[in-house]
């Protein structure tokens, strides 16, 4: 049996809650103000800690509301006591913000860290249609909500997204540590959403769901290396030939040097990395010549300052044929790009 779309939830009617008519009335402002919810969390974390956990505090009480939507709307539905002024299509309305919430909480994060000439781009576009397509409501009731497999697939987005942010920023755990994190919460939390589906289907859609999401949860820890380190960023990268200890500065940036002056003196890969303050982590400064690695070195950093954790490697053993072009990628222990610099040996 396929799935079939279901249709967009109909206007609240005269009789419903005024609650119910109040959100009806006003759905179109909730796209743009989700959106400049998410621009400014990115601002209230980047800049304001402390403030930034009351947003995270209100984004975990949605998910747990997500969580319960399926369940809490077939009791709703069954038994409608009088005091519960809560309808099925209300819920619904909660959820569908909810995933605006949480595709536009993270767009200014990926947007701010994805390297665009790597796979990241394809992460960092997919997450933006998801974004737009919760603002389409013929998207997101008919190609989304409507169709159980489909669902899966986009809560679970939503949920790797955000664990993405929040784990390292206030639990301080590093870009490894929370990509496991974020892959078994995806593994776990996008089947209870699925509580929805018709009874008479249950339980071989649940047996599949748990299936489904198991293998989403795998593809999300496989490929990491694809997702942004989104709380990690470089606010300045040099190639230079010195770097003052004492100020901790690079000097003057370098894009092209010669082989004998390569060899003479080496080269330093400076970076200032900008992470959450109490987080702790070993990147590596990864040199690549030709597109193949020559060699790694790793790095520790620690968070907090807002110009960035600066910090250094120098090579000074370069291999014969070492003409061509050079990059200096700054990666996690896991694999994701910060950020790369580029220096060509003629």
């Amino acid at each position: 049996m396929t799935d079939t779309p279901a249709p967009a939830p109909a206007a609240p009617g005269p009789d419903a809650p005024w609650l119910e008519r109040w959100l009806w009335r006003g759905r179109h402002w909730w796209a743009p103000t989700n959106f400049a919810a998410g621009v400014g969390s990115f601002f209230l974390i980047n800049r304001q800690e402390a403030m930034g956990l009351w947003l995270a505090g209100f984004l975990l009480l949605a998910w747990i509301a997500i969580l319960a939507e399926g369940l809490l709307g077939r009791w709703i539905g069954r038994w409608r006591p009088q005091w519960a002024h809560a309808s099925p299509w209300l819920l619904r309305f909660v959820t569908q913000g909810v995933h605006q919430e949480t595709f536009f909480f993270a767009l200014p994060f990926l947007l701010h860290t994805t390297t665009w000439t790597s796979m990241q781009a394809v992460f960092t576009v997919v997450v933006a249609l998801a974004a737009l397509a919760s603002t389409w409501d013929p998207a997101y009731h008919r190609q989304m909500t409507g169709r159980p497999a489909m669902f899966l697939a986009y809560h679970a987005l939503s949920i790797y997204v955000a664990t993405l942010i929040l784990l390292p920023t206030f639990l301080h755990i590093t870009t490894t540590e929370t990509l496991a994190w974020s892959a078994l919460a995806v593994a776990v939390l996008a089947v209870p959403s699925l509580a929805q589906l018709p009874e008479q289907r249950r339980l071989r859609h649940w047996f599949a769901s748990f299936a489904g999401a198991a293998v989403l949860g795998a593809l999300a820890w496989l490929y990491g290396p694809w997702v942004p380190p989104v709380t990690l960023w470089i606010s300045q990268g040099t190639i230079s030939q010195t770097v003052d200890v004492e100020a901790r500065a690079p000097g003057a940036q370098l894009r092209e040097i010669g082989i004998a002056e390569l060899n003479a003196n080496g080269l330093y890969a400076f970076s200032a990395i900008r992470a959450p303050g109490g987080l702790r982590e070993e990147v590596f400064h990864r040199w690549v010549h030709e597109g193949r690695e020559v060699d790694r070195i790793p790095l520790h950093i620690e968070g907090g300052r807002e110009e960035g954790y600066r910090a250094w490697t120098r090579k000074t053993g370069f291999p014969a044929d070492c003409e061509g072009e050079w990059k200096v990628q700054v990666i996690t222990d896991g694999g994701q790009l910060i950020g790369e610099m580029r220096f060509r040996v003629k």
